[in-house]
């Protein structure tokens, strides 16, 4: 982040790079009091997959504008995006998960969810240190948008039934 606020030219990079990280923290607290207080978005799969396309796009742009003003609403975005994309992910596994295997199920998505963000982290600093960091943030921001739109696509269309009969039950 200290590298985007420089880069970003906005004045003193300690204070550029505060309000970053003031920015990314505000959109995922304004996206927690969004999704309690007004309980229009639902949790679903369709909400999952698009709250995390979200996410990615507007890490896209944020790795990429020259704007400080378009990468700190960026940044408000992406953190209400983010916090939307893990609660509702979190509860569509908790519900969609068969009652016998659910502890299993949610501790697989748990680890796999914090493990990749762990993952993710080191990738982009050390692609970073090769390509820079802007294009590894990027680039790992469009592998995420990527990997969210094949599962989206592989999870919606194995949800509709594959003829009009009766459903197996």
């Amino acid at each position: 982040m200290p590298i985007f606020a420089h880069d970003l030219g906005a004045g003193g990079a300690g204070s550029a790079y505060g309000v970053l990280l003031f920015a990314n923290g505000a959109g995922g607290v304004i996206g927690g009091v969004l999704l309690e207080a007004t309980g229009r978005i639902r949790p679903s799969v369709r909400a999952a997959v698009a709250s995390t396309a979200i996410y990615g796009v507007t890490t896209v742009i944020f790795a990429f504008t020259a704007s400080y003003p378009l990468a700190v609403g960026m940044l408000v975005i992406s953190g209400i995006a983010n916090l939307a994309s893990m609660s509702i992910g979190q509860t569509v596994v908790q519900l969609l998960a068969p009652a016998a295997d659910r502890g299993r199920i949610v501790g697989v998505y748990g680890v796999s969810a914090n493990g990749l963000r762990a993952g993710s982290g080191f990738t982009v600093g050390l692609l970073g240190a090769a390509i820079g960091i802007h294009w590894s943030l990027g680039l790992s921001a469009a592998a995420l948008c990527a990997g969210t739109l094949a599962a989206g696509v592989y999870a919606l269309r194995e949800r509709r039934p594959l003829s009009p009969g009766p459903r197996p039950g």
